[in-house]
């Protein structure tokens, strides 16, 4: 017999987030439902903490696990329970051999304090920028933690500009896309399946007991850890070919139908 479900891992964007939000009341309710038969229910998702969608006036989820697994705040009580940033000046220094290495490349960044980003960006990152719309803009201090560096090319796409910023990084750090028009980094060994691994050896939880759902490369390490991990019908190809199961798209709530049928 397959073992209990314990806890699910959902991403945000593309999975339960599609491009007319907010989440549909479908998903609420299911998740209202997992929860009520002790089923632990987790966002991972890259947005940020002050980025995070409107989850509904019921408490529906009890983790979220931000920024790629930079940040885990702990939403029945909005604690921080980890922070993992890269250090300021390393950051500094990162963005420096990027910029010589990859003429023609912008930034943008985020903290615990904010985010800021260079005029240029804009250009790439309208989604991004749309989402911290009501988060305070920093500029960028290496005298302080940073949480995340986001990285565009005028010319390169995803594969080409991941494979670059992993060449020219002066440090370990993580390299991944939610298939948006730039790059995330983050500090080494920072990524949702890390995160998650952590939170569930904290509660008892084997991989075995977890399902996770996701669409992107962010999401790739997550669902092959847990041990169902289900791809959305508009995932990417690479989610769908390291995927255990598939479900239907987000705008068809493919996570909440593929929920209900194991509750």
């Amino acid at each position: 017999m397959p073992e209990p479900i314990r806890l699910v891992a959902c991403d945000l964007d593309g999975t339960i987030v599609g491009p007319d939000p907010p989440i549909s009341q479908r998903t609420l309710d299911v998740f209202a439902q997992a929860r009520a038969s002790g089923i632990a229910i987790v966002a991972a998702t890259g947005r940020g903490p002050s980025a995070l969608p409107d989850f509904g006036p019921t408490q529906v989820i009890d983790i979220a696990i931000c920024s790629n697994g930079a940040v885990v705040v702990d939403m029945t009580t909005g604690m921080v329970l980890e922070r993992n940033d890269i250090d300021g000046a390393l950051a500094e220094s990162l963005i420096g051999d990027l910029r010589k290495g990859l003429p023609c490349s912008c930034f943008a960044w985020e903290s615990a304090e904010g985010y800021g980003y260079e005029d240029a960006f804009a250009d790439h990152g309208q989604t991004l920028l749309a989402s911290l719309a009501d988060t305070p803009v920093v500029d960028f201090d290496p005298s302080s933690p940073i949480t995340k560096i986001f990285i565009a090319h005028d010319e390169f796409g995803y594969a080409t500009l991941v494979e670059r910023v992993r060449d020219l990084a002066s440090a370990p750090v993580e390299v991944t896309s939610a298939g948006l028009p730039f790059v995330v980094i983050t500090a080494a060994n920072v990524t949702k399946a890390n995160a998650l691994e952590r939170l569930c050896a904290q509660r008892g939880i084997p991989a075995s007991q977890v399902i996770a759902f996701g669409d992107s490369w962010n999401d790739l390490a997550m669902l092959k850890w847990a041990g169902t991990g289900v791809a959305m019908a508009n995932a990417n190809d690479d989610v769908k070919d390291a995927a255990d199961d598939r479900t239907g798209p987000v705008e068809n709530d493919g996570v909440a139908a593929y929920l209900a049928k194991l509750l």
